[in-house]
């Protein structure tokens, strides 16, 4: 029996419980893979569900605006992907009469359309022969193949992946390496004695699959210090939606680089053209670990009489309706306990 024989074969048999698992529609397909890019299958079965409840197809999706998608996307993380996945519905939806390009190569073009995410929609959605090389893939396919170089990316492993590929089923064949990958042969625990593959895996068979497979020494993540301030403004909370770079199109509070204590902040406050802005309390300290960098963040409370532009005081009802990246969810949630629930019949809710 061969290595595709036999993956193929205990996947049939134990086909996972996941939302997207079966489809064919190259639309529900490539929201799953964007959505599993850097996360969980388990954290992704409610957004993925959430998601299509409210655009269930690429057109609702391609007419809806940004801030309804971040909203919606809020807590995955990984913003781009979201915004990216809008800018791609709009493409398919306006020039492409809601038709996904059906091979790797055309994906490819798509905006947040990497390799591996393009290889994926081909082989399931259309039956292309390519390997969708994720973490899960790579892990399985080093550790059969003992590679022993460090692995800069999983397209590293695109010869061996290829000549194990099954080419009559390589959408059924992909899932199940990433199936593999992500409940038995794990990063620390491998289960050899229940792989299905285990008689082709040359590092089990030389007793050292936990080698495997072999890094690149991690780059150390950048530290930086920032203060959030949570300004309160006739009984509001200032907040103003990000421009360009980092967190794009989400909201936040007043943020600062560098850590303040209230003397400071009462100098560079005025700086920045808040009017009257008077620290009343010290919040918790919190941390946010991103992909190449690490917030430290110091929090304060205080209120101000006046703000500059792009700030805007809202209310409960309106800070429930904005998205917020999870780095500020410590704040956030303080902000919410200090404004109280949303009155039911708040204009900002209409």
């Amino acid at each position: 029996m061969s290595f595709s024989t036999d993956l193929l074969s205990w996947y049939d048999g134990r086909i996972r419980d996941l939302p997207w698992r079966g489809e064919q529609d190259p639309y529900r397909i490539w929201l799953s893979e964007i959505m599993l890019q850097q996360t969980q299958a388990a954290t992704v079965r409610h957004y993925y569900i959430r998601f299509l409840e409210h655009f269930p197809t690429v057109f609702h999706l391609a007419k809806t605006d940004e801030q309804s998608v971040l909203k919606l996307w809020e807590g995955l993380g990984y913003y781009s992907r979201a915004r990216n996945l809008q800018k791609t519905a709009r493409i398919v939806a306006e020039n492409l009469s809601g038709r996904f390009p059906d091979s790797a190569k055309a994906l490819l073009a798509l905006p947040g359309i990497g390799p591996y995410t393009a290889n994926a929609i081909a082989s399931i959605a259309y039956g292309e022969p390519v390997p969708a090389l994720d973490g899960n893939q790579a892990r399985v396919i080093a550790r059969a193949e003992a590679w022993d170089h460090p692995l800069k990316t999983p397209f590293d492993l695109l010869t061996p992946a290829l000549e194990r590929m099954d080419p009559q089923r390589p959408g059924d064949y992909n899932q199940a390496l990433m199936d593999l990958g992500a409940t038995l042969c794990t990063p620390r625990a491998p289960a050899c004695e229940g792989c299905p593959v285990a008689a082709h895996c040359r590092a089990h068979l030389e007793g050292d699959p936990l080698d495997y497979p072999r890094k690149s020494p991690p780059s150390e993540k950048k530290q930086q210090e920032r203060t959030v301030l949570l300004l309160a403004m006739d009984g509001r909370i200032l907040v103003r939606r990000r421009e360009g770079g980092l967190l794009e199109g989400l909201y936040g509070f007043v943020d600062i680089e560098g850590h303040h204590d209230p003397e400071r902040l009462l100098q560079s406050l005025p700086a920045m053209g808040f009017v009257g802005p008077v620290t009343t309390k010290e919040l918790p300290d919190s941390r946010h670990v991103f992909t190449h960098r690490i917030w430290r963040m110091k929090g304060w409370m205080g209120t101000c009489l006046g703000a500059p532009q792009g700030y805007i005081p809202v209310d409960a009802a309106a800070l429930s309706l904005l998205p917020f990246p999870s780095a500020f969810s410590v704040y956030l949630d303080i902000a919410r306990e200090w404004l109280g629930p949303p009155h039911p019949d708040a204009q900002s809710r209409k």
